[in-house]
């Protein structure tokens, strides 16, 4: 009888515990879902925000509205660690070009034309103007890494840098040149292709557009600059700078600007040619017999 009743008290116990162990089971598996779902959303791939799309006719108008913004001076580092700031070209122009060296195609193709700078220095000047290629690709473009890229291209023009800078100097020279990129859902970045000139004063002068262009069009810019005679220059100086604006010429065959002086060499020799006819005529007229007889008369 002892044995039932023992059995019986420990069935009521049993009733009594099984709702709460229920509920603990429940709560621990309802922790145990709440933790897997908070894991799986960790793991699982955050939506991408879609990136811009790339406005070619707004970035242009952005560009071209640059144009005469005075540059601020701005710091950049070479691959050599040297410090060069843009007041280091005040005086000359200068040609700044933008690049990322991640970029697979377009940057590259646009270094090397602007190689063709090498062919006209004989008739420019060799340190009469300045290219400074910049990466905006503040993350990657390292010194080092603009050094490479200097390297890969076989850039070996005087006065050619290759250099970094800041994120906030990147942002504000950007602005000042109406220059526009971003980056792309494919992981580089979208950018307006442009080559920007600058004048000796610092102040935008023109963009040229596009990673290939003929000599003519990467360099007449520069001789217009150099050979400046807009500003009214007094005496032999502003005359020397004009004669020799007109004298540089674009030779097609060599691809490149040469300095010519036979227009002038042609009107010197029509001009002594002419003095020499005129001297003859006078001394002819002179000893003529009826210019003779007229005096003796």
């Amino acid at each position: 009888m002892r044995y039932y009743l023992l059995l019986l008290a420990l069935s009521v116990l049993l009733s009594a515990a099984m709702p709460s162990f229920a509920q603990d089971r429940d709560i621990s598996g309802t922790k145990i879902y709440k933790a897997s779902v908070t894991a799986a959303k960790l793991q699982a791939p955050q939506e991408k925000t879609s990136a811009p799309v790339f406005d070619e006719k707004e970035a242009l108008k952005i560009s071209q509205s640059a144009i005469g913004n005075q540059l601020g001076d701005y710091t950049f580092t070479n691959h050599s660690g040297r410090t060069v700031r843009l007041s280091d070209y005040r005086g000359k122009p200068l040609v700044i070009s933008m690049i990322y060296t991640r970029c697979p195609i377009i940057c590259a193709t646009t270094t090397r034309s602007l190689s063709a700078l090498k062919l006209s220095q004989d008739a420019l000047g060799v340190d009469s103007f300045g290219v400074l290629t910049i990466g905006f690709d503040t993350e990657n473009d390292t010194p080092e890494a603009m050094g490479d890229f200097a390297k890969r291209m076989d850039v070996n023009l005087p006065n050619w840098e290759f250099v970094s800078a800041d994120p906030e100097s990147i942002k504000k020279l950007s602005k000042d040149m109406g220059f526009v990129f971003f980056p792309s859902e494919e992981g580089g970045f979208n950018h307006i292709t442009q080559t920007t000139y600058i004048d000796g004063q610092g102040k935008v002068y023109l963009h040229i557009y596009g990673d290939e262009f003929d000599n003519k069009t990467l360099l007449q810019p520069l001789k217009d600059m150099i050979y400046n005679v807009k500003v009214a220059e007094p005496g032999l100086v502003g005359l020397s700078n004009k004669v020799r604006l007109f004298c540089t010429i674009y030779d097609a065959k060599t691809g490149k600007y040469k300095t010519d002086y036979s227009y002038f060499y042609g009107i010197g020799m029509g001009v002594l040619v002419s003095m020499l006819i005129a001297f003859l005529i006078i001394i002819e007229y002179r000893r003529s017999p009826k210019r003779n007889h007229l005096n003796h008369d």
